[in-house]
């Protein structure tokens, strides 16, 4: 379930992906442009969004890009090898080797 900030410049809006959304996944880069088709249900000021009610048109913003892929890149050295080869080996407390 993915939830998005979007905004158009001056009003600020969160969506939901209430069902599957088709075209944006966790690689959509920030500040990729969407249009709202129709009418989008609301419910406690959040936008419920799937496949039928938008349009991915692309686009970037370049320093939001610069964060983002920085980010996604030390995601990959995350502490998550801790104890296995080629990570660091797991934590013992003093006094218990």
């Amino acid at each position: 379930m993915l939830r998005l900030q979007m905004t158009d410049g001056h009003t600020n809006a969160v969506g939901l992906e209430f069902k599957h959304l088709s075209q944006i996944s966790l690689d959509t880069p920030p500040g990729t442009k969407v249009k709202i088709l129709g009418t989008v249900q609301v419910k406690n000021g959040i936008l419920l969004l799937d496949d039928s009610k938008i349009s991915v048109l692309g686009g970037e913003v370049d320093h939001m890009m610069e964060k983002w892929e920085l980010q996604r890149s030390l995601a990959k050295h995350s502490r998550s090898n801790i104890g296995r080869e080629g990570g660091a080996p797991p934590f013992v407390p003093f006094g218990q080797v």
